[in-house]
């Protein structure tokens, strides 16, 4: 008996990835925007701001990238640096009412997104979805750290 093809996981994952962020970044092209950019706005917090040394992590990015991504909002006039009043050396990076309402229209196209995957997908597939992809994460991270070298 022959035996069934398996299809690698880890290209269904890049797959889906590609044509996800190849979709947020023809949405962002349309406001002069990229979408890492405009999903960058999403992770400071509307009304109170968020210290510049939390987005990295939230974001999942490198600093030096978050670097040039904070530079190219303010300049273009989405955020502005604020001092925290304890600390001179912390910023909290706040919006423009500009970058409030970008971050709205972002928000917007993420929530529709999500509900479409929503209507269409039955909540138990959900589920069983992020289970699934919670699983396939701790492995990579785990793999990832073995892989590591080991200083001596």
């Amino acid at each position: 008996m022959p035996e069934k093809k398996l299809e690698n996981i880890d290209l269904i994952l890049k797959q889906t990835w590609i044509s996800v962020s190849k979709m947020y970044s023809e949405m962002a092209a349309q406001h002069n925007s990229t979408a890492v950019q405009a999903l960058t706005l999403l992770k400071i917090n509307p009304k109170k701001g968020t210290r510049s040394t939390n987005l990295g992590p939230k974001m999942s990015i490198e600093p030096t990238s978050l670097t040039r991504i904070i530079k190219f909002l303010e300049k273009n006039g989405y955020i502005y640096k604020e001092k925290t009043s304890l600390d001179k050396r912390e910023v909290i990076i706040k919006l423009t009412k500009k970058g409030l309402e970008y971050r709205d229209i972002t928000k917007e196209a993420v929530l529709n997104f999500n509900k479409k995957i929503l209507d269409k997908i039955p909540q138990g597939k959900i589920k069983i979805f992020k289970e699934v992809m919670h699983e396939i994460l701790k492995i990579s991270l785990e793999l990832n750290s073995k892989n590591k070298p080991q200083n001596k």
